[in-house]
């Protein structure tokens, strides 16, 4: 009978460490669970952030293709602008030409 009882106890002991094991185990898996979903939240963050940055690159393209452009105009008026000074040049030779002949 003493053996059965103490069988019976090691038993019950053996019962209680897998109850414990298995509370453990369900609290891991619960903490794994809310670190899945913080992931998650971080990844989808992470990509709305990266569409952004792709925005935001997109955007500064445009400006700097505007900007070349611009450039390109002001170097066409700057050297229209140099046409027209170097006319004006030969019209104050050509003036001052015919004011020495007369």
């Amino acid at each position: 009978m003493s053996q059965i009882n103490s069988i019976s106890y090691q038993l019950s002991a053996i019962s209680y460490q897998l109850s414990a094991i298995s509370y453990q185990s369900s609290a891991i898996s619960y903490q794994l669970s809310v670190i899945s979903y913080q992931l998650s939240a971080i990844s989808y963050q992470l990509s709305a952030i990266s569409y952004q940055l792709s925005v935001i690159s997109y955007q500064l393209s445009a400006i700097s293709y505007q900007s070349s452009a611009i450039s390109h105009q002001l170097s066409v008026i700057s050297y229209q602008l140099s046409a027209i000074s170097y006319q004006l040049s030969v019209i104050s030779y050509q003036l001052k030409a015919v004011g020495h002949a007369t």
